[in-house]
């Protein structure tokens, strides 16, 4: 209500909306009618600078969200529902879970300068259940200011024979790029971010059955998740093998 009275009251003028708080919110209308929203959460005793410094042009932001932002309450399970995956009529909880429509995607963020990716390879495109695979990207800051990029690295199983979580983020970097300047960085994936979780046959739910299997696998690597943000690029491998995650080493 009252940045609809502010908004109201000044249609023209540029309004920047500054949130500073512990938790997510549901924002509403003011996505639309805002001209700029800055997240700061809980910024600490220098937070003041730091936020004129982004709002005033000294300091490029580069921050991505830890979470993810859900557009209403409506949209999340009852209190004590702590099943991840979408069950009744609930669209599920977390980025690799959730399937609903969400405010801000996990992983989101905004800068005064854009980053283009290209070149992406992979050091293999077959591996055995405990191979890394090391992921080789080059990204060219194409805007008109210096700026750090949240370089992400997410996978989607192609053929999982178990529910899994619909995409995992498996590594990210933070890079600085000068304008106009070109950058070639090297990420990994690790089998420790995207085991499956076969069901126990004698009801044991304390061994660790956390395990790698046969199958295809998508990769993604860009700005955010490849589902929300443009210019994310996809390559993938193939594990030829099944083996105990307890088991690589």
């Amino acid at each position: 209500e009252l940045f609809a009275t502010v908004r109201k009251a000044h249609p023209s003028t540029p309004i920047v909306v500054l949130l500073v708080h512990g938790g997510t919110l549901a924002l509403g209308d003011i996505v639309d009618q805002a001209d700029a929203i800055l997240d700061v959460w809980y910024p600490g005793e220098e937070g003041a600078f730091a936020v004129a410094d982004v709002l005033f042009g000294k300091a490029n932001p580069a921050g991505r969200a830890s979470v993810t932002s859900y557009r209403q309450t409506s949209d999340l399970p009852p209190m004590g529902n702590t099943n991840l995956y979408p069950n009744s009529g609930s669209h599920g909880i977390t980025y690799r879970y959730f399937t609903g429509k969400v405010q801000f995607p996990f992983g989101f963020g905004l800068s005064y300068t854009t980053f283009k990716y290209s070149d992406l390879q992979l050091s293999s495109q077959t591996i055995k259940a405990c191979d890394n695979i090391t992921v080789t990207v080059t990204i060219t800051n194409s805007g008109e200011m210096d700026g750090d990029e949240v370089v992400q690295v997410y996978v989607k199983h192609g053929s999982a024979s178990v529910p899994v979580p619909q995409v995992r983020l498996v590594d990210f970097s933070r890079v600085t790029i000068a304008k106009g300047q070109t950058m070639s960085i090297e990420l990994m994936i690790s089998p420790f971010t995207y085991p499956i979780v076969p069901e126990s046959d004698d009801g044991d739910i304390f061994t660790d059955r956390s395990t790698i299997e046969t199958g295809q696998m998508e990769v993604f690597v860009g700005g955010g998740q490849p589902d929300f943000t443009d210019g994310v690029l996809s390559s993938s491998f193939h594990v030829t093998t099944t083996a105990l995650l307890s088991s690589c080493p």
